[in-house]
């Protein structure tokens, strides 16, 4: 693996799952082995070992380096031979002077997985010889060095859920009307509870408005009445339109709000301007007649509805 594929970064936190000490480095590098493998550690629910080249593995492009490697062991079980793990991992070396982690991984393909046919991935040019040895750069002090690994398994649950954006939804136009209107002073009006696109909603309005609105016009405002009662919590994106019809005529125009917003909690979307109070109890405009009996309108444009695919 190519020097310019490797990410090198330091730490102060150790590694999560796995640190490998070795001591009388000068002998262990001055033997014949080219090779040693660690104990096994687990981590993912599988078994794993670390393999150290202390002269680097030549045929991986270790020549003057220390080479490291993760490695699959041979005792995990596996049901047949078509078996593979998919992991991310990274490996360390430890700074013994500043107290600091070198930090190794992949830097283009951070997951990769295990196999029958490749049991180990690593770096061949995990570190070289003349910065390890460099004793003021605190890996290898006093002939000890410390090397370490993290392991992520990436384990599916087979869970899916498919999104769908559905335009003009079955009865999705709710009315809300609020008699004697007039007579409701500041009191904030709550529709009761409907259901479009397979959610519960709820229509809330403000006779005296609400934010910088308050005042002078009057607030409609749309709640996602079932976020806390769904589990779990699931998010809704909705395009809508509040109305307030003119109630002498339906060949003249009433109020109208187009409002596009992601419901990802609780709160309420309210309008913004919507219709001003002096327009509103102005009785030549239409919208609160005589009777005092004022109709809110919603109707929804588009919903999305989200279903676990099973």
């Amino acid at each position: 693996m190519g020097d310019n594929a490797i990410s090198r970064e330091k730490r102060s936190l150790p590694p999560a799952d796995y640190s490998l000490k070795i001591e009388s480095f000068k002998l262990l590098s001055e033997s014949t082995v080219e090779s040693f493998e660690s104990g096994v550690f687990k981590s993912g629910g599988y078994n794993w070992k670390l393999v150290f080249y202390p002269n680097g593995k030549n045929n991986d492009g270790g020549k003057d380096h220390l080479s490291l490697y993760l490695k699959i062991d041979d005792s995990n079980p596996h049901s047949d031979g078509t078996w593979n793990v998919n992991v991310y991992y990274k490996l360390f070396v430890y700074d013994q002077l500043s107290n600091q982690y070198l930090v190794v991984q992949d830097a283009k393909a951070p997951m990769r997985r295990f196999d029958r046919r490749k049991g180990d991935w690593g770096f061949g040019k995990f570190l070289d010889l003349a910065t390890f040895n460099e004793p003021s750069n605190g890996y290898l002090v006093d002939e000890s060095c410390v090397f370490g690994a993290e392991v992520y398994v990436v384990k599916p649950t087979g869970s899916e859920e498919i999104l769908s954006l559905v335009s003009e939804p079955d009865d999705g136009t709710y009315r809300f009307t609020i008699p004697a209107f007039g007579s409701v002073g500041d009191t904030v009006q709550r529709s009761g509870e409907f259901t479009v696109g397979e959610r519960n909603w709820q229509l809330v309005v403000y006779p005296a408005g609400s934010g910088a609105d308050r005042g002078n016009y009057l607030t409609v405002s749309l709640k996602l009445a079932d976020y806390q009662k769904v589990t779990p919590k699931k998010p809704v994106y909705a395009e809508f339109k509040f109305k307030i019809p003119n109630q002498y005529s339906r060949n003249r125009a009433g109020a109208e709000q187009t409002v596009k917003y992601f419901f990802n909690s609780a709160a309420e979307k309210e309008s913004s301007k919507f219709l001003s109070r002096d327009d509103l109890y102005d009785t030549t405009k239409g919208y609160l007649p005589s009777n005092e009996t004022l109709v809110v309108e919603v109707q929804f444009l588009v919903v999305s509805v989200i279903k676990a695919n099973t």
